[in-house]
């Protein structure tokens, strides 16, 4: 599956609903900014590594990482 940023934000979005996380819970629990967490989550933002790593923490999820050399 390729990773897009807006398949990154659905599925961040999909898991903090599924966990009945607001926006500003999981601001406070993964200390990334709610406005940053609503950008990613529309697809108007590109996190990074480490941004994608506070987030998933939370929300209990992993990132793996594949990459293809041609």
């Amino acid at each position: 599956m390729e990773l897009t940023t807006i398949k990154i934000g659905k599925t961040i979005k999909k898991r903090r609903k599924e966990l009945n996380l607001e926006l500003k819970d999981l601001q406070d629990y993964s200390g990334v900014n709610y406005v940053s967490i609503s950008d990613i989550e529309n697809g108007k933002a590109n996190p990074t590594v480490k941004t994608l790593e506070k987030l998933l923490d939370v929300l209990g999820m992993e990132l793996d990482i594949k990459v293809k050399i041609k």
